[in-house]
């Protein structure tokens, strides 16, 4: 397939899937139907297609608003019932960790799991593959609020003073300060009223969370899932194309995976089970894994390190060799390191697991984030299909590249 059928099988299917599943919410019926829009897709396309069930809950932004909403009321209750106050403060604390580091899932399962799945096309190796290379995109759409605003993305992007780097992570500075709280919590149970002068301090460690409850609330309130177009409807577009390109002269101990991932934008849901479920069939010392999210709308950049609480970064065999690509033409000097302060990719849950994994993703450096992100003009009339044909070249010659450096010269094409 030449560009110009690329770019319009992208912008036509695009539009297609927006056009029939226009409220993608993960676990919905709509993300059903744009999985089976696709898997027809990864048909044609010659790929042999499975389906890998797991259950997850619909909403980021109502864990979200518990986790921070409990920590909020632990620092209310404190002052008159301090070891209530550290159970909300050290519980929430705890069980976000544990969810961002996909340790275990506690407070969340308050709310309902529900059935989802990943959809996968495989190219096989002959044999057992001596290297898997796994491409993710998520097919679910987000919630939209106050929060992704252009006017407020472009105010509070970019690295603050040195003394208050801290800022930049505000889901790591909310969990460490109910942490910090829960410490206070304690003394105020052994010490009693000689605590009362820490209660500033509270109050001012309570904001972080008091902050994130109230934003998740509104975009709760709002309940509008936007289309989804770029975020990333681009990446999951982008899958069968990749496939025509690497399949043809695959080396043949190598087997390509090619996933449509469900509930990214409940928290990483359907790439965390696939993970985890994975383990024993993909050998994470033989599978590299990349996430296409979001190819659209911004420049093409890599992420250095995933994980909103723990920062985890990727191999640095990876990202060097990434580097080398984005060196090896003048058109892909965009390509540059990015490391985004709140939220992650698919590749996150995948590096949580142990696997090499990293991100493909665009962003405005004017946002910091992919223009119109979550925003109901995130939709198929603002997408730009060169962008996305251009990224594919890229992550082409970063997929040989990778082949090339773990199996030997003579693997590249």
């Amino acid at each position: 397939m030449d560009p110009q059928a690329q770019r319009s099988f992208a912008a036509d299917l695009i539009a297609r899937i927006v056009r029939e599943c226009p409220r993608r919410q993960p676990t919905s019926a709509d993300e059903r139907r744009a999985h089976d829009i696709m898997k027809a897709e990864f048909e044609a396309t010659g790929l042999r297609t499975s389906i890998h069930d797991f259950r997850f809950n619909d909403n980021i932004h109502a864990n979200l608003a518990l986790h921070f909403g409990l920590g909020t009321l632990g620092t209310v209750v404190s002052p008159f019932a301090p070891m209530t106050g550290f159970a909300l403060h050290a519980g929430s604390a705890a069980s976000f960790w544990a969810d961002s580091n996909r340790r275990g899932y506690f407070l969340r399962r308050l709310f309902p799991f529900k059935p989802s799945r990943n959809l996968l096309g495989i190219v096989p190796a002959r044999g057992e593959p001596k290297l898997r290379l796994v491409f993710v995109a998520h097919i679910d759409a987000a919630f939209t609020g106050l929060i992704f605003h252009p006017w407020l993305l472009e105010r509070t992007h970019g690295n603050p003073p040195r003394p208050l780097r801290f800022l930049k992570r505000p889901t790591e500075l909310a969990v460490k300060a109910q942490a910090a709280l829960a410490g206070i919590d304690v003394l105020r149970a052994v010490f009693g009223a000689w605590t009362w002068p820490l209660i500033p301090l509270e109050a001012l460690l309570t904001l972080p969370s008091a902050i994130m409850t109230l934003v998740n609330l509104e975009i709760m309130a709002r309940s509008t899932v936007v289309p989804g177009a770029n975020d990333d409807l681009s990446g999951v577009v982008s899958l069968p194309l990749l496939a025509q390109r690497l399949m043809q002269d695959k080396h043949p101990d190598v087997e390509l995976v090619f996933v449509a991932t469900g509930c990214e934008e409940a928290s990483l849901g359907g790439a965390d089970a696939l993970a985890r479920d994975m383990k024993a069939a993909w050998d994470p010392a033989r599978t590299v894994v990349l996430a296409l999210d979001q190819l659209s709308l911004g420049n093409l950049m890599y992420m250095r390190a995933e994980g909103e609480v723990t920062r985890i970064e990727a191999p640095a065999w990876l990202t060097s060799l990434t580097d080398q690509v984005a060196a090896s033409e003048p058109r892909f000097a965009e390509v540059v390191p990015f490391e985004a302060p709140v939220g992650g990719t698919d590749a996150g849950a995948f590096l949580a697991h142990g696997y090499e994994a990293m991100a493909l993703v665009c962003i405005d450096p004017r946002l910091g984030a992919p223009r119109h992100y979550h925003r109901p003009d995130d939709s198929p009339e603002n997408i730009d299909p060169d962008k996305i044909v251009f990224c594919l070249d890229f992550a082409e010659k970063l997929s040989r590249a990778i082949v090339g450096q773990r199996l030997g010269a003579s693997a590249q094409s």
